[in-house]
């Protein structure tokens, strides 16, 4: 395919999962039981937003699906697909952006915190980005308040089998960069448990990379 049809595909995908994941967690909303099931279940409500780029000229936008609820306190699943070029300062910290600065980007990100502090609160996120270069990103976490070892074998397990279906080193390598991005210097602690993260994944064969981040995506929707 070509590079138009690959950003399509991934845009499309992005939009796709948060369908999907919108869709999940309101069922979790009408599942509730026990003292808050007299509560109207919660809904997401989207809401479009548009971006100017540096000089004025569209530069894409996205839309917002935000919830609380019953089980949810706030939950945000949104995407977005943007493009123009990154200004003078920016663009020499972006791969491929140093000669002319333009990017396209697109992706989904999602963070849930719940009313229970039981339940952990939950990020997620995968993209794509195209500049002279072009690389998919993302991961997901878990901050529970009261950490649970089953909760926490059940999140890690199901990241591991979505990164060994695609490369040996892949859930080390990402498991590590993880800890690593989300440590927190000040408290000399990690925030919360951990799971993966990863960027500039660009192994030469773009459906197998998009395979990859699709794969992410799903088994985060699963768990």
């Amino acid at each position: 395919m070509s590079e138009d049809q690959n950003k399509q595909s991934a845009a499309s995908w992005f939009a796709s999962l948060r369908n999907q994941i919108c869709s999940a967690f309101e069922a979790i909303e009408d599942d509730l039981q026990g003292p808050m099931s007299d509560r109207t279940p919660g809904r997401f409500e989207r809401s479009n937003w548009t971006r100017p780029d540096t000089d004025g000229a569209p530069g894409g936008g996205g839309e917002m699906s935000i919830m609380r609820g019953r089980v949810f306190e706030k939950v945000g699943v949104n995407i977005s697909t943007v493009e123009g070029t990154f200004s003078e300062e920016f663009r020499t910290r972006i791969p491929g952006a140093e000669e002319d600065g333009k990017f396209w980007a697109s992706g989904v990100s999602l963070v849930a915190h719940m009313q229970s502090p039981l339940v952990p609160a939950v990020h997620m996120n995968t993209r794509h980005i195209v500049t002279s270069k072009g690389w998919f990103g993302g991961g997901a976490d878990l901050t529970p308040m009261y950490p649970d070892d089953d909760d926490t074998a059940t999140f890690h397990a199901a990241l591991k089998a979505a990164c060994d279906a695609h490369d040996p080193d892949y859930h080390k390598k990402f498991k590590e960069w993880c800890d690593e991005y989300f440590y927190l210097p000040h408290r000399d602690e990690p925030r919360g448990i951990g799971g993966i993260f990863f960027d500039y994944v660009d192994t030469g064969s773009w459906d197998a990379d998009f395979a990859f981040t699709r794969d992410v995506g799903l088994a985060f929707l699963d768990v």
